[in-house]
């Protein structure tokens, strides 16, 4: 669905495929830790990418863990929106 709106965006089948955002859904009013996020992603490698992106990705890329409202409010901007505000 993604990539139909934005050209480039694609779903990766891991994190290896130059992921940039883990979108994570959630309920209204629900509040999920980052660090729980993270355990449960994959493995070891999978947690290691998204802790250490800034250091391990070519140019210092940052992979963003946001919830499902940035990925709703980008769509209906038909832009990408900052993930900071939805994180």
């Amino acid at each position: 669905m993604i990539e139909a709106l934005y050209a480039g965006a694609t779903e990766a089948e891991n994190f290896f495929d130059r992921v940039t955002h883990v979108i994570v859904f959630h309920n209204d009013g629900q509040n999920i830790p980052a660090k729980n996020i993270i355990q449960s992603l994959g493995g070891q490698p999978e947690q290691d990418m998204v802790r250490f992106s800034h250091f391990l990705s070519p140019g210092g890329v940052k992979i963003n863990i946001v919830f499902h409202d940035w990925l709703d409010a980008c769509l209906k901007a038909r832009t990408i929106l900052p993930a900071e505000d939805y994180d």
